[in-house]
């Protein structure tokens, strides 16, 4: 019998799940949906993420927001944000998250971590450390190329957070994140999606 595979899901990847666009990847997170149904894999998600999902947004007209909570809960495990996952976003929150690398401006080397994006680590983390989930895998699009209205600006990437960590090795919730696997939600079974013309071309990299 094949090992279970753990994976947490934040909010972008969510929103794609519901939305079906862009059409990148969408492929590889049905497939992780069937192959939990099947009971190969269990997917966690944050309850919190759950607040983002408006039928507006997600492009859902005429759904209500029991009917995306509904969907959701069909094949993942939501996880509610307890005191001690809140404290320990607090305490992500609380840190100043400078870049370690030459990739952004110099106006963009110390940024915030957004709310939403320290509650859904710190379940993950919590998932892993106090919940015995073996072998989690945070899945995620964000690698910090767009800006947010509700921080005012660009936030921590989550899958080169270890690149925001400079001075930040004597914290223990910092490290504990870091050593997490976070990538974009690749299925095995699954072509990775080619690059755009438009992206290759550019030679400026990612603020990640």
């Amino acid at each position: 019998m094949s090992e279970l595979r753990n994976i947490f899901w934040d909010s972008c990847i969510l929103y794609r799940f519901l939305r079906g666009k862009p059409l990148e990847y969408v492929d590889h997170i049905k497939m992780h949906v069937e192959d939990c149904e099947a009971g190969k894999t269990k997917i966690y998600i944050s309850s919190v993420a759950l607040a983002e999902l408006r039928p507006s947004v997600v492009g859902m007209s005429g759904h209500s927001p029991a009917s995306i909570v509904s969907q959701m809960c069909a094949f993942a495990v939501a996880i509610d944000a307890s005191p001690n996952i809140m404290s320990f976003a607090g305490a992500l929150k609380d840190n100043k998250f400078v870049c370690s690398t030459d990739h952004p401006k110099a106006d963009e080397r110390l940024r915030p971590l957004s709310t939403g994006d320290a509650i859904q680590l710190a379940t993950a983390v919590s998932l892993r450390e106090h919940w015995g989930v073996i072998g989690l895998e945070f899945h995620t699009f964000d690698e910090g190329k767009r800006a947010s209205k509700e921080d005012g600006g660009k936030t921590v990437p989550m899958i080169g957070f270890h690149n925001w960590c400079e001075g930040l090795d004597h914290k223990e919730e910092v490290s504990l994140v870091r050593e997490m696997k976070r990538s974009k939600p690749e299925h095995p079974l699954c072509p990775l999606p080619k690059k755009s013309p438009n992206l290759t071309a550019s030679k400026k990299p990612p603020a990640s």
